[in-house]
């Protein structure tokens, strides 16, 4: 991690790897890679990329757990779509989760118009990418799902606050959109 600050970060790297493995009744494993990379681009202007990637099944003639099962869409995922309902569905529409997982980000921070000096403040235009398959589907690009949008973040008294309103560039009949999305606090 050589990222300047946790919260406003405007230049550095993150490499995140971490699995996890379940023996006895549960036997599962699952891996992932993520990067982020922040770029100044200007004194006030930085680039940020995200990339993040899992896969993850059973063993032992097991499953993998439908709860530890990848989701997509939302905050930190694909903004514009809902929340954890990308990927594969059941007969209804909703959501199951899969065994592999891929989402990607480009981000334009800047400080929030009017508010220059205040480094707790600052505006984004992002493009996001990502997708959630079964263990029996294969990865294709063409099957990613795409979204384009702005955000602002504060760093408030109370916590980190992001709200972003951003549009899905290729939605299928199935998707689930949900175009303005708000979070509160910070992922560890």
């Amino acid at each position: 991690d050589t990222r300047d600050s946790f919260l406003q970060t405007t230049r550095g790297s993150l490499y995140k790897i971490y699995g996890e493995m379940a023996v006895g009744n549960l036997k599962y494993y699952k891996l992932g890679y993520q990067q982020q990379y922040y770029r100044p681009i200007t004194r006030s202007v930085t680039l940020f990329l995200n990339g993040d990637i899992g896969i993850g099944d059973g063993y032992g003639g097991r499953e993998m757990p439908f709860f530890k099962s990848y989701f997509g869409g939302g905050p930190g995922s694909v903004r514009g779509f809902r929340a954890f309902s990308l990927g594969p569905q059941d007969a209804i529409g909703n959501a199951i989760g899969g065994t592999k997982r891929m989402a990607g980000s480009a981000e334009v921070l800047f400080p929030f118009p009017g508010a220059d000096k205040d480094k707790s403040l600052r505006l984004s235009a992002f493009l996001d990418a990502g997708q959630v398959f079964s263990k029996d589907e294969k990865f294709t690009f063409s099957d990613l799902r795409y979204a384009a949008g702005v955000g602002v973040s504060w760093i408030s008294p109370f916590g980190p606050l992001r709200v972003s309103i951003a549009q899905p560039l290729n939605e299928k009949g199935i998707d689930k959109v949900q175009r303005l999305q708000f979070t509160f606090g910070t992922n560890f």
